[in-house]
């Protein structure tokens, strides 16, 4: 199962963009900060955390939480910035592909090589020539599906055997608004607002590194 675009932004009128900041919407009991990853540099040492993408075992371990503070796990909500070229394919991100996949195997010596097709795009026309949501000052497709389905955008593969994986959801609510996560795409944290339960939920989740935070306080990279 993967996600569905969504062409109706309906479901995002209960947000209001000016309010919708490094922690999500105002108005929640609760907010906490999960934090990136460290990055591991070429000596070993580690300097920073990962910017504005959060690693599939962090995203599993943080949906496994909010799927149980919802009633409507089934019926959620995700935005992926609109800004990444790997959605879009064609020459832009052909470097991407250029040296990976099977090694190819002349059919003939010294026969001129075939010229490699541009990768595709992510997603049909339809949808990267449709709106766009606008939150944050950023543009973003929106998806809908169920929570444990995060990050399955069901994008096209890059060809080759090369499979395409996109950045993890930048923004993610439930059809019922009880929490709102956010990703931003500079940042080395990702913003949860709901209610204290999960708050609480996730501090105690020792698969992940969690801070509780304000929202009229939030803290900075």
């Amino acid at each position: 199962m993967t996600l569905r675009p969504v062409a109706d932004f309906s479901a995002a009128d209960w947000l209001v963009p000016a309010e919708v900041q490094d922690l999500g919407p105002a108005g929640f009991d609760a907010y906490a900060r999960i934090l990136h990853p460290w990055i591991e540099g070429v000596s070993g040492e580690t300097t920073e955390r990962m910017d504005g993408y959060l690693p599939d075992d962090d995203l599993t371990a943080l949906c496994d939480v909010l799927g149980r503070h919802t009633t409507t796990p089934n019926q959620c909500f995700f935005g992926l910035w609109d800004g990444y070229g790997e959605i879009y394919g064609g020459d832009s991100v052909a470097f991407l592909t250029a040296f990976a996949g099977p090694v190819p195997w002349p059919a003939r010596p010294f026969r001129q090589p075939r010229p490699i097709a541009p990768p595709p795009a992510a997603f049909p026309a339809a949808v990267l020539d449709g709106p766009r949501l606008a939150l944050q000052s950023r543009e973003f497709l929106l998806f809908e599906g169920p929570i444990d389905q995060a990050g399955a955008w069901g994008a096209v593969d890059y060809g080759h055997g090369i499979p395409r994986h996109l950045n993890s959801p930048n923004l993610i609510w439930p059809a019922d608004h009880t929490w709102f996560v956010t990703t931003d795409i500079e940042g080395s944290w990702t913003g949860v607002g709901g209610g204290a339960p999960l708050v609480d939920e996730l501090l105690r989740d020792p698969r992940l590194e969690v801070v509780r935070a304000r929202y009229d306080d939030p803290a900075r990279r």
